[in-house]
């Protein structure tokens, strides 16, 4: 999975930006969200992303694999992410 050509990502002191070109539209994220934005760039899989974000994150509970996993489903329910073949 990556990001669609036609969305940009900027990080920022609250988190990041994704700027959606075609629409429009701009999606602020927190923290956490950029920390998946940014392990996406690389061509990570959403069970890498979680496994290294609850290691960053100190999270035992793994309700960041769920958060992780939402994230990507709204994402690309969006249009904002693509299968690699794309």
């Amino acid at each position: 999975m990556q990001l669609a050509k036609h969305v940009k990502f900027r990080e920022e002191k609250f988190g990041g930006v994704l700027f959606e070109t075609q629409s429009e539209k701009v999606y602020t994220l927190n923290a956490a969200a950029a920390a998946v934005i940014r392990e996406i760039k690389p061509g990570c899989d959403s069970a890498q992303i979680a496994a290294k974000l609850q290691q960053d994150f100190q999270d035992p509970t793994g309700k960041i694999e769920q958060d992780v996993h939402a994230l990507i489903v709204s994402l690309q329910q969006k249009g904002l992410l693509t299968d690699d073949a794309q």
